[in-house]
């Protein structure tokens, strides 16, 4: 431990080794933390993508090709062969939402509360003659809870040519599903009223299945399989979907960019490596007189590469914590600060937030430790490959 310090305060030595030691960890601890934060920001979107997807259309959609029908009990044997932890019966049709001297063309959907809350994961409650309300619309109408909202329809697939319904609800409720078209968009009524109102009887056109319990996705596939299964069963008429039917290609664009990102960010990684094999360099030459005096009078070179090596170790491990200071605090200016927010009309959601796992913090660190480990290795071949003589005369001259 002595000899530690000892070599520890001669490589400290002087005020420039102090700074240009300092300047190399930041370095390094900012090359770690923008690679920490671009992958939790992919996860993070992956995330919140497949979770707002989720909170508004369940697990797994199924529609008819010829628009409403009934819920029959063989339907129903054939969709309880896949174990459903919940299925949801909903109406949904499109109709203008007005409000003022504001109107937008808006999705309503039928819901039961209870089969329909357990099915996509939002705590969802509908009384009648009232509706819930997107997050998004609530913001653009200006709605506040007991306002009246007027909703226009067509009556429906046997009406079509009868002249448009206009009917006035009392806003109950605000939801948020996370995805911004879908807040911006989606409006919830009792589906017994609606069934009423478009003169549906007892009809449907979507069922909505839950067959994971929420928060254990960890992989698609358990949904992909089920759904190849209820499309295998029921009849041609029928269209089966997973939840991210309709994004299938962001999700997918994600992993893609991910990886590519990932790796053009190892330039920056790189131009890091190159501070620290600079300050190794500077040490082992501005240092290298003491270095060989201390081998001289008995320290033995195993010593200083262990000492080299913990050294370095050390940078590594500071850098690592200081980039996972530094993730955190982005991820708190990107909840936080206005003028992080993004675009949800173009981006699909309205915010971000970093999701970092344990592979994730194990791939990015270990990559870097590769990186500093190289460096390490540069700096004790530099020390090993000259002798002890050639350091001397270097002393005393």
């Amino acid at each position: 431990m002595r000899s530690f310090l000892s070599i520890l305060k001669i490589v400290l030595h002087g005020r420039s080794a102090g700074k240009i030691l300092l300047a190399t960890i930041f370095s390094f601890t900012f090359s770690i933390a923008v690679i920490l934060c671009t992958f939790g920001l992919m996860d993070g979107f992956d995330h919140l993508l497949k979770s707002g997807l989720r909170h508004s259309s369940g697990d797994i959609l199924i529609t008819n090709r010829k628009g409403f029908f009934n819920l029959s009990t063989e339907l129903s044997e054939k969709i309880r062969k896949i174990n459903p932890l919940s299925i949801s019966p909903v109406i949904q049709t499109e109709a203008f939402a007005l409000f003022g001297e504001m109107s937008k063309g808006v999705l309503v959907r039928g819901i039961d509360d209870k089969e329909y809350s357990r099915s996509v994961g939002l705590s969802i409650s509908v009384p009648s003659g009232g509706v819930v309300v997107g997050e998004e619309l609530s913001k653009q109408f200006n709605l506040k809870i007991g306002d009246s909202v007027a909703l226009t329809f067509g009556k429906g697939n046997e009406a079509a040519s009868s002249l448009p319904l206009i009917q006035t609800f009392q806003v109950s409720g605000v939801v948020k599903h996370g995805i911004y078209q879908k807040d911006l968009r989606f409006i919830y009524l009792n589906r017994a009223e609606l069934g009423e109102i478009l003169g549906l009887k007892k009809k449907i056109n979507l069922l909505i299945l839950s067959t994971e319990k929420s928060g254990s996705l960890k992989s698609l596939e358990p949904i992909s399989d089920k759904t190849n299964h209820l499309k295998n069963e029921l009849e041609l008429g029928f269209i089966v979907k997973p939840f991210w039917d309709e994004y299938d290609f962001l999700i997918e664009a994600v992993k893609v960019e991910k990886f590519s990102i990932s790796l053009i960010l190892q330039l920056i990684v790189l131009v890091a490596i190159f501070n620290i094999i600079a300050f190794v360099i500077y040490i082992m030459e501005k240092k290298a007189q003491d270095f060989f005096f201390l081998r001289a009078v008995g320290l033995s070179l195993k010593e200083i590469s262990r000492f080299w090596f913990f050294s370095i170790f050390f940078v590594w491990l500071i850098s690592c914590l200081g980039a996972y200071l530094l993730s955190g605090f982005f991820n708190w200016c990107l909840q936080n600060l206005s003028f992080l927010k993004i675009p949800g009309n173009i981006y699909v959601l309205s915010s971000l937030n970093i999701e970092l796992d344990l592979f994730a913090y194990a791939t990015v660190y270990g990559i870097s430790f590769l990186w500093i480990l190289m460096a390490a290795f540069i700096g004790y071949f530099r020390l090993k490959r000259r002798p002890i003589m050639q350091g001397l005369r270097q002393e005393f001259n």
